[in-house]
């Protein structure tokens, strides 16, 4: 019946819970190094913090588009495939592969930095990286137990580790020192294109998971019109959250103190809470980098795995009979993220943070660049005025991609390209088979 359009039907969402879903998505374990990333660059990275909202903004624009255009699609691979067809398809899988391996190894590394917090002995190159590869491990075995107990971790892990960033985007202000955030505006005496260009790809890593509500259209309440609500409330009040949270802490600490700190959430804590209390906000951190780890490892395996049974990726990460959860996909997982923790190693857990999520996010604007041009492609299907929006918001999400590319250093420009080649490499041997 069509009384039925508005897909108000038993069990959907309306615009609350699909913006609670985009930023709950983003809202997480990211965050607890970024601050001390940041402090290289200084609170002039503010800047950066405000063009990556605004990036984010206009790739979340993309994603509303997308779900109408291309319905059957259920991941991002699937709406690059329905414009730009299986090639890109296949590298997109890759390149979302990948950038959960990255990105997981720099939530690793944030379980490293709390644990050295509450054991100063894990502190240091060498245990840190201990720690951060047996983080690793333990994600593998507790993925590898089954997606039910990936679930009760996480839900047992999200309230605590809200806490910190909320903490400090509320109370933190209560101890903000005006004097600090300013003798710590500029260190490096960066040109503000500078500074927006050293702070904007790393702020970018916070937004991740913005295309959440795009990808539960079906289940959310008269899509076309709380799908991009939804993205953009959620963008909103997640850059507000660590902004907020970012900037408080910049008047606490002074840069140089924030860019050296294995736990800046922790180290803010003591000065408002005392020892006591940044211990408990650092074993919060702690569980929450933890659970959110599980859950991420599960994803880049089932990625992997899901892609395989389609027939879009290697044949050995099939799903085999009786599985729960695949061991092939989780050890090749395992094996990829110590490769790369062992990599990048750096003196400060803040360059290699940085290193990390820079990749994740550089890969991630990549297949945001192919989503554009899928959405170009497929705009033909809209009426005229339709078609002629959705062409100029995919035209600014790809500006806006290939503008925040264009920050990224050469070494982490060369780790990024290695899956985009792969992909290319994988679709050939895909369609020999």
């Amino acid at each position: 019946m069509a009384a039925h359009n508005d897909g108000a039907g038993h069990g959907r969402i309306g615009v609350l819970g699909a913006t609670a879903l985009v930023a709950g998505s983003m809202i997480g374990s990211g965050v607890y190094l970024l601050p001390a990333t940041l402090g290289a660059v200084g609170s002039i990275s503010i800047l950066g913090w405000l063009a990556a909202t605004a990036a984010a903004l206009a790739i979340g624009g993309l994603f509303a588009f997308l779900g109408p255009a291309a319905p059957e699609a259920r991941s991002l691979a699937g709406y690059v495939q329905a414009g730009l067809g299986r090639l890109f398809g296949v590298q997109t899988t890759v390149v979302y592969w990948s950038l959960c391996w990255f990105g997981n190894v720099a939530i690793a590394l944030a379980v490293a930095g709390y644990a050295g917090f509450l054991a100063p002995a894990l502190a240091g190159e060498g245990p840190r990286l201990a720690v951060t590869l047996a983080a690793i491990w333990v994600s593998v075995f507790a993925s590898w137990i089954g997606p039910r107990t990936v679930a009760r971790i996480e839900g047992w892990t999200l309230a605590l580790g809200l806490l910190p960033v909320v903490l400090a985007a509320s109370l933190g202000w209560l101890w903000f020192s005006s004097e600090t955030f300013l003798a710590s505006w500029n260190p490096r005496d960066l040109s503000v294109p500078a500074a927006i260009r050293d702070s904007g790809l790393n702020a970018f890593w916070a937004f991740l998971g913005l295309e959440s509500a795009a990808a539960v259209a079906a289940v959310v309440r008269n899509p076309a019109r709380n799908v991009p609500r939804a993205t953009l409330f959620g963008v909103l009040a997640a850059a507000a959250i660590y902004i907020s949270a970012s900037a408080a802490l910049m008047g606490l600490l002074p840069a140089a103190e924030l860019a050296r700190s294995d736990a800046p959430f922790a180290d803010a804590a003591r000065l408002m809470l005392g020892v006591g209390g940044a211990a408990l906000i650092a074993l919060f951190a702690f569980v929450r980098t933890s659970g959110c780890l599980v859950g991420w490892t599960l994803v880049a395996a089932e990625t992997s795995r899901g892609a395989a049974d389609e027939g879009a990726f290697l044949r050995v990460f099939r799903t085999r009979p009786g599985e729960k959860a695949s061991a092939v996909n989780l050890l090749a997982v395992g094996v990829l993220m110590s490769l790369v923790a062992v990599m990048t190693v750096s003196p400060t857990l803040g360059e290699q943070f940085g290193v990390l999520i820079n990749v994740a996010v550089l890969l991630s604007l990549y297949a945001y660049i192919l989503a554009g041009l899928s959405l170009i492609r497929l705009s033909g299907s809209f009426p005229p005025g339709k078609r002629a929006a959705a062409v100029a918001t995919a035209a600014v999400a790809i500006a806006c991609s290939a503008g925040l590319i264009a920050t990224g250093k050469p070494i982490e420009l060369a780790y990024s390209l290695v899956p985009i080649l792969a992909g290319a490499a994988l679709y050939l041997v895909i369609r020999r088979r």
